[in-house]
């Protein structure tokens, strides 16, 4: 009886310590700067991307593990943005060494990233979506909800999970 309660508390704990489950709104995106958009202080709203597929990228370019996401990444924004697909990517830095804007702005050059990016330098997103990992990928069908989670890395070195995201964004896309 014991072991049970003490488990079930467990699972308890760490369910309501996920903020952003399947099935779930995300938090509102906040702070900034905005980077690869008309303004550095303003940026696309998940509200505003209703009618939308959206994954939502936790990142930091000096992953390699997030770098190495990258094109599959640009493959499906190339590939499925005309059918209502948004990426938006939330550049969390894991050292202070990540946090110059100069620095990001390099890496997506260099990287050929056009999609938004939100730079989260004080994590407040990053607390707010009760992430912890990178890379962190979160799929948001047309009216708003969180429908997939992935953690880790997606490219041809970890390609396992690749099929099955990319089936379920077609499924979503196809969803009206």
């Amino acid at each position: 009886m014991k072991r049970t309660l003490l488990l079930s508390t467990a699972l308890t704990l760490l369910t309501s310590a996920c903020a952003v489950t399947s099935g779930t709104n995300p938090p509102t995106l906040i702070g900034g700067p905005w980077l690869n958009t008309a303004s550095q202080t303003t940026g696309p709203s998940l509200a505003g991307l209703r009618d939308k597929v959206v994954i939502v990228n936790f990142w930091v370019y000096s992953c390699i593990n997030c770098h190495n996401s990258l094109p599959t990444l640009k493959a499906w924004y190339s590939k499925y943005r005309d059918q209502g697909l948004e990426i938006i990517g939330i550049h969390t830095p894991e050292f202070e060494s990540d946090k110059p804007t100069q620095n990001v702005i390099a890496s997506l050059k260099q990287d050929g990233v056009t999609w938004p990016i939100l730079q989260d330098n004080d994590l407040k997103n990053w607390r707010a979506w009760n992430n912890n990992v990178w890379p962190a990928f979160y799929i948001i069908d047309r009216s708003g909800k969180v429908r997939q989670f992935h953690r880790g890395e997606i490219s041809s070195r970890f390609p396992q999970a690749i099929p099955g995201l990319e089936a379920n964004i077609r499924s979503l896309l196809a969803e009206k």
